[in-house]
C-alpha cells in the first residue's frame, strides 16, 4: 500500500500531480485506488470539477469525499483548502456504497446499508462519511446494529465553515446533502488499526435530561435546557451560540463509556438541538476539554501506531478539538506524519465501532492506520526510541504549550472545588433529613418516604401501614429529671425502634416525643403485631431516669383513595384513642367497621 497527499491550489497543479510518474506508475500496478477528497469548499460545482479531473486521470479510482471545518495534510492543520489522499492498494478490493437518506428514514437506510456491506466477502474494515447536519446518524447506526459487525467502522460527518450551509459528501461524481457513504475494504492482507479517545473532563454537577426527542433536549432537571448554559456559562442565545458552546458538551455515561454531546442551536422554546442523540433519564455533566490529557492520550496511541507500522494514517477529528486547542492542535496530529503519511479532516461528529456497536461520537478523534502485508516488510519511518526523543524535545522547552498547562491546572482546580461542594451538599442534605438528637429520620424525610410509599400503593396495589407512637407522660420525665435526662430517654427509645423494625421500614421522629414508623408491604394485623412488639420492648427496658416507661400507639393501614393527609389523620386518631383509653396500648383503626379497637397485655 502506498499513500500520497496533495493540497489542491488549482486544476492545473492538480493535473500535474496526477500526471506525475510516481502516481502513474503506482496506478498501473495497483489492484485498487482510493481517493479521499477533504474540501473546505461547500460548492457542488467545485467538488464536481475536482472529481472530474481526478476521474479523467485515474479512471479506475474510487472517489469519495466530505466537506470540512479544517483539513489535515502531513499531520498538520490547514484551513480553506482542498486536500487529496490517494491510496494505492496492492491486494485489497474496495467497494463504495452511497445512499441518499431523508430525515425520518434513517433506520431503514441503516438496514439497507449494513445489508449491502455484508454482501461483501472478507471485510477488513469500513470507512463512512455522512451528512450529520441533515440526518440523525445515530438512528442510521441503530438500523445497522446487531448485524454481525465484526470489523472496524470509522469515519466522520461532513463539516462546513459557514453554519448557514449544509455539509456535502461525495461518491464518484455525485454529491449528497442528505446521505451516507460507506467504503468497504475487502482482503485478508489488509490490516487496520483504529483507536479513539475523548479527553474531556466533567465540570458541573450531575444533571438529568427530563424531556428529549432524538437530538432535541427540551428540559434538564425540569427547566429549559438553554437555561443551563446561560446560568453556568453566561452563554447567550444569539448567532454565536454554536461557537460559544463547542468546548462545553454534555458528558453522558452510556454503556460503560463516556460520550460527549455537542449543542447545535436553541429552538424557539429554549430547547437545545444537539449534533447527536440524547435520551430522557440520562444523567450528564457539562464538560470541558483538558489539553494535557489529550496530548498524553495522543502519546500512548502514537506509540501503539508506531508498533503497528502502518503504510498510511487517517485522522477524523472533531471541530471541538480544533476550537479548544487552537494552534496547539498540531501537537496532537503532527507526529503521526513521522510514522506514515497522515491526512484527514475536522468533522461534525465522528464514527467509531467494533463488534455489534457503532457509536456516533462528538469531541473525539479517530486515528486509523492501514497496512497491507505483515510488519517489517518496509523500513519504518519511525521507531519508539525516536518517538520518545520527539516528545522529549517538545517537553524540553519550559515555555512551550503554556496555555495548555494553564487550562489543565484550572480544570483540576475546578474539579477539586466541585467535588468539595458536592460532598458538602450531600452532607447538608443528610443533615436536613436527620433528627439531630436521635439521629433517625426527621419529619421532612418521613414525609418524603410516606409520599413515595403511597405512590407505590397506588401503582402496584400493595399494602402499607403506619404506626404513630408517643412516650406516655413524657412531660413528667422532663419536669422531674430535667431536659438532659429527657433527651437520654428519647435517644434510648429511638434505638429500640431501630432494632425492632426491618431495614425496608422507615423510622423517624415526628415531633416532640412522637415517633412515626412506615411499614411497606405490611397489612393492618401485621402492623399491630409490630406495635405490640415495640410496646413490650419499651416496657422491658430499664431507663436511666426510671425503672420503666410506657408508650401508646396508633396503627392504621392504607386504603384505596387515601393520600398523605387522610392516612396520617386516621393514624393520629388511633393514637388519640390509645391515650384516652388508658395509655400503654396499641389501638388500630379498621376501615371495615370504622371503629377503633385495642388490646392490652
Amino acid at each position: 500500500m502506498k499513500n500520497y497527499c496533495h493540497v489542491v491550489s488549482d486544476i492545473s497543479t492538480l493535473k500535474l500531480f496526477l500526471e506525475s510518474s510516481e502516481i502513474r506508475e503506482n496506478a498501473v500496478n495497483a489492484k485498487s485506488i482510493l481517493v479521499q477528497i477533504f474540501s473546505s469548499q461547500n460548492d457542488q460545482n467545485y467538488i464536481e470539477s475536482i472529481t472530474q479531473t481526478i476521474a479523467d486521470q485515474l479512471p479506475t479510482a474510487i472517489l469519495v469525499g466530505s466537506t470540512t471545518v479544517g483539513e489535515i495534510a502531513e499531520g498538520s492543520l490547514l484551513t480553506g483548502t482542498t486536500v487529496l489522499s490517494v491510496s494505492f492498494f496492492d491486494t485489497t478490493t474496495i467497494y463504495p456504497i452511497a445512499l441518499s437518506c431523508s430525515p425520518g428514514d434513517e433506520f431503514n437506510t441503516g438496514k439497507s446499508l449494513i445489508q449491502a456491506i455484508n454482501d461483501t466477502k472478507d471485510i477488513a474494515g469500513v470507512l463512512m462519511f455522512a451528512t450529520t447536519q441533515s440526518i440523525d446518524v445515530s438512528i442510521v447506526f441503530a438500523g445497522m446494529s446487531g448485524k454481525g459487525i465484526d470489523f472496524p467502522v470509522f469515519g466522520g460527518g461532513a463539516g462546513v465553515y459557514d453554519r448557514a450551509e449544509t455539509g456535502l459528501i461525495s461518491c464518484g461524481r455525485k454529491c449528497f446533502s442528505q446521505g451516507v457513504i460507506a467504503i468497504v475494504f475487502s482482503g485478508s492482507d489488509l490490516h487496520i488499526f483504529a483507536r479513539t479517545y475523548l479527553g474531556w473532563q466533567p465540570l458541573s454537577k450531575e444533571m438529568t435530561i427530563t424531556d428529549a426527542d432524538g437530538m432535541l433536549v427540551r428540559t434538564v432537571d425540569d427547566v429549559c435546557a438553554f437555561d443551563i448554559y446561560h446560568r453556568y456559562l453566561d452563554i447567550q442565545d444569539d448567532q454565536n451560540f454554536f461557537m460559544n458552546v463547542l468546548e462545553f458538551p454534555f458528558l453522558v455515561e452510556r454503556d460503560g463509556e463516556t460520550l460527549a454531546r455537542v449543542p447545535s442551536f436553541v429552538d424557539e422554546h429554549n430547547g437545545i438541538q444537539f449534533v447527536s442523540d440524547l435520551h430522557v433519564g440520562e444523567k450528564f455533566r457539562i464538560g470541558y476539554g483538558d489539553p494535557e490529557t489529550m496530548v498524553q492520550n495522543s502519546k500512548t496511541v502514537k506509540k501503539e501506531m508506531a508498533d503497528f507500522e502502518p503504510n498510511a494514517i487517517f485522522l477524523y477529528s472533531c471541530i471541538c478539538r480544533r476550537s479548544l486547542m487552537q494552534n496547539d492542535v498540531n501537537l496532537e496530529t503532527e507526529p503521526y506524519e513521522s510514522i506514515a503519511p497522515t491526512v484527514g479532516f475536522y468533522t461534525y461528529g465522528e464514527f467509531y465501532g467494533h463488534g455489534d456497536k457503532i457509536q456516533f461520537l462528538n469531541s473525539t478523534i479517530i486515528i486509523v492506520g492501514m497496512r497491507e502485508g505483515d510488519k517489517g516488510q518496509e523500513q519504518g519511518r519511525w521507531n519508539n526510541a525516536l518517538l520518545d526523543d520527539h516528545f522529549k524535545s517538545i517537553d524540553r522547552d519550559p515555555f512551550a504549550n503554556k496555555h495548555n498547562r494553564i487550562i489543565s491546572q484550572l480544570l483540576h482546580f475546578i474539579r477539586v472545588v466541585s467535588s468539595e461542594l458536592e460532598q458538602a451538599n450531600e452532607e447538608l442534605s443528610r443533615i436536613s433529613r436527620i433528627d439531630k438528637l436521635t439521629q433517625i429520620s426527621n419529619r421532612l424525610m418521613l414525609d418524603e418516604a410516606l409520599q413515595l410509599e403511597i405512590g407505590k400503593c397506588e401503582r402496584y396495589h400493595t399494602n402499607l401501614s403506619l404506626i404513630l407512637m408517643d412516650i406516655d407522660e413524657f412531660k413528667q420525665v422532663n419536669d422531674h429529671y430535667g431536659h438532659i435526662a429527657g433527651d437520654d430517654v428519647m435517644i434510648c427509645t429511638a434505638n429500640i425502634l431501630k432494632k425492632s423494625v426491618r431495614c425496608t421500614d422507615a423510622v423517624g421522629r415526628w415531633g416532640g416525643d412522637e415517633f412515626l414508623i412506615i411499614l411497606p408491604q405490611t397489612n393492618l394485623e401485621q402492623a399491630y403485631f409490630v406495635a405490640e412488639k415495640i410496646r413490650s420492648a419499651i416496657n422491658s427496658e430499664t431507663f436511666p431516669v426510671s425503672k420503666s416507661l410506657t408508650c401508646s400507639f396508633g396503627v392504621c393501614s392504607y386504603s384505596r383513595g387515601d393520600n398523605h393527609d387522610t392516612l396520617l389523620s386516621r393514624t393520629d386518631k388511633a393514637l388519640y384513642e390509645a391515650k384516652n383509653s388508658g395509655r400503654n396500648r396499641a389501638v388500630l383503626i379498621d376501615l371495615g367497621d370504622k371503629r377503633p379497637s385495642s388490646a392490652l397485655n
